[in-house]
């Protein structure tokens, strides 16, 4: 995450983050062509964000691991005797 001091901000952005319920109230920031440049988030947005990300990824694990055959890969890994004598 890149980090900005909230005093170097202008006066108009830091009105509109220091809003009392900003929950919903994300920040878009356009450039001259009106193309979404950037983004400001409440902090509970930003928190809320990261656990969906997590949940997501905890469940791209769950369905990888549904998938994995551990016997499989324990009789067709290498062994200790492979390594040492250079089958590998």
């Amino acid at each position: 995450m890149r980090k900005i001091k909230l005093n170097q901000l202008s006066a108009g952005v830091i009105q509109l983050v220091n809003e009392e319920n900003p929950l919903s109230e994300d920040i878009g920031i356009f450039d001259e062509k009106n193309d979404l440049a950037g983004v400001i988030i409440t902090p509970d947005a930003y928190a809320y964000f990261l656990r969906k990300v997590e949940e997501d990824e905890d469940r791209i694990d769950s369905e990888t691991l549904k998938d994995f055959n551990s016997e499989e890969e324990l009789h067709s890994a290498p062994t200790l005797d492979d390594f040492l004598n250079d089958k590998v």
